[in-house]
């Protein structure tokens, strides 16, 4: 049985907070009415961030406070990922008043067909990347997103620790080593897979590799057994190419950031 909507919604608000705490590298700080991740010792909105909100009108103004006070406290820009149930409903307008700003438009993507024909370039191979291509993971993350290196090694190291969980490189014919990095994973018990973090070395994008990269996922999905796969594509980029692949706006997803990012 294909997944409920709110089952889907769930998959994309829920994502990028379900990595597991390791000691030193990821923190899961106990905010109430939050879920959040921190990264000791690196200031950068994607290993710091909040997200989906159940606050209330009454406690909104003082959660976000207290989010300010423990990221402002060790120096580090945080985001806030807005989903489509994050509560209060005013909870944009608290944020901005806070000094968060709007950093990135996305959709909330899903494909339920995982058999359709993705047309890919014949010149571009994608697999699965394995321990011995650590380096290269975090180089292409490091260079190609960008993030900090420190950053790109925590998100390396932390996919194998989630069920399905694994890192995708895609080579190019005539191009020695990898020129795109992805990933892939799905929580335990569930049909959804859920494609994460695409990125492309600059002089290598416009030749189909990003569509490749969805291709190899969705494959790798179907035979894992998973019917849905879904992804938050950014408005600029990503986002139009995925649309063009089948996958079908549910919703959208807008990150907010505060610090010095």
């Amino acid at each position: 049985m294909a997944p409920s909507k709110p089952a889907i919604l769930h998959a994309l608000e829920n994502s990028l907070f379900e990595f597991p705490a390791v000691p030193g590298q990821w923190e899961t700080p106990p905010f109430p009415g939050v879920r959040a991740h921190a990264t000791p010792g690196i200031s950068h909105p994607f290993g710091n961030m909040v997200g989906v909100s159940t606050l209330t009108e009454a406690n909104a103004d003082a959660v976000i406070a207290q989010v300010q006070d423990f990221y402002g406290s060790r120096q580090h820009t945080v985001g806030w990922w807005l989903n489509p149930s994050s509560t209060p409903i005013d909870l944009v307008s608290r944020l901005e008043a806070a000094g968060f700003r709007m950093a990135i438009q996305q959709a909330g993507l899903v494909l339920t067909d995982l058999h359709r024909d993705i047309r890919c370039n014949p010149s571009v191979t994608v697999r699965p990347a394995t321990s011995a291509d650590r380096d290269d993971v975090i180089r292409l993350y490091t260079a190609a997103y960008p993030m900090p290196e420190q950053l790109s090694a925590v998100f390396c190291d932390l996919f194998p620790l989630i069920e399905c969980g694994s890192h995708y490189l895609a080579f190019l014919d005539g191009v020695e080593g990898p020129v795109s990095v992805s990933s892939m994973f799905s929580r335990k018990g569930s049909s959804i897979a859920i494609l994460q973090g695409a990125a492309t070395l600059s002089e290598h994008r416009g030749r189909g590799i990003y569509t490749s990269m969805v291709a190899a996922r969705v494959a790798a999905a179907r035979a894992m057994g998973k019917d849905t796969a879904v992804m938050q594509g950014d408005r600029k980029t990503s986002a139009p190419i995925a649309a063009k692949i089948g996958f079908k706006e549910v919703c959208s997803i807008d990150f907010y950031v505060w610090g010095n990012a």
